[in-house]
């Protein structure tokens, strides 16, 4: 089974801020959890690669957006530099 979580940053108009970023990942499936004596391990490590996931995607679709910014903002200071000359 897998868990695939998909993040986008939208602006306030709701258009992309940034590429939107995809991961997916194997979890335990539902046969995995057997009986009370499993629930607790298979949970957790269910929930260890789905907090794992969340974090990279996050990690990744942020560097995305800031890399954006930087890249406008780059492009801005050069068109007032250029404007200002």
């Amino acid at each position: 089974m897998k868990i695939q979580m998909i993040v986008h940053i939208k602006n306030e108009d709701g258009t992309l801020g940034a590429d939107s970023t995809a991961i997916e990942v194997d979890v335990p499936n539902y046969e995995a959890f057997t009986g009370p004596e499993n629930f607790g391990e298979v949970f957790d490590q269910y929930e260890r690669k789905v907090l794992e996931a969340r974090n990279e995607v996050v990690e990744v679709a942020s560097e995305k957006y800031l890399g954006g910014m930087v890249k406008k903002n780059t492009v801005r200071s050069r068109e007032t530099k250029w404007k200002n000359n």
